[in-house]
C-alpha cells in the first residue's frame, strides 16, 4: 500500500475516533511529524480549557487531505456529509424542502434541517498508487427509517 506522507503545515482532515467527536471529520493543520505519527492543530475545535485550538496526535489511517468541493444536485436518499458540531458527519438526505434545504438523518439517529451550503457529497479517500478521492452520488433505497 502506497502512503502519502503529510508534511508540516499541510491542511488535512482528521477522522476522530474517540470521545464526543467520534465519527466526525474535522479540519486541521499538521504541526509535527514523527515515526508515521502526526500532531494536528484543529481549526474548528478548541481544547475546552481556554488555551486555544485543540491539538491531537494521530496516525496516518485517520488523516485525509481536504477533499475537493464537488457541486452536485442533492436528492432524497443521497449519502452526504453534513456540517454539524464543527465537523463533517455522514448522513442521508431523508427529505428535500424548498429553497435548497434538506432534512438529513445521521447514523446516531440525530435529525437535522439544513441548507445546501451545509452539505457535501460523501467522499472517501482511498489509499493506493496513486492515492485518490472517490465520491459517491448514491440513490439509496433504504438506509435509515425516520418518522418525518
Amino acid at each position: 500500500m502506497a502512503r502519502r506522507p503529510y508534511n508540516r503545515f499541510d491542511k488535512v482532515e482528521v477522522k476522530m475516533q474517540e470521545g464526543d467527536y467520534s465519527g466526525g471529520i474535522y479540519g486541521g493543520v499538521v504541526t509535527r511529524v514523527w515515526n508515521h505519527q502526526y500532531e494536528v492543530r484543529m481549526t474548528t475545535l478548541n481544547d475546552g480549557e481556554g488555551g486555544g485550538p485543540l491539538t491531537v496526535q494521530t496516525s496516518y489511517p485517520f488523516l485525509q487531505p481536504v477533499p475537493p468541493r464537488i457541486l452536485v444536485e442533492f436528492k432524497q436518499f443521497d449519502l452526504v456529509e453534513v456540517w454539524h458540531r464543527r465537523g463533517w458527519w455522514p448522513a442521508v438526505i431523508t427529505r428535500t424542502a424548498p429553497h435548497n434545504q434538506f432534512h438529513v438523518g445521521l447514523v446516531d439517529g440525530t435529525r437535522l434541517f439544513v441548507d445546501e451550503s451545509e452539505l457535501r457529497i460523501y467522499q472517501a479517500f482511498h489509499l493506493g498508487d496513486p492515492p485518490m478521492w472517490h465520491y459517491y452520488k448514491l440513490y439509496v433505497e433504504v438506509v435509515f427509517v425516520f418518522p418525518f
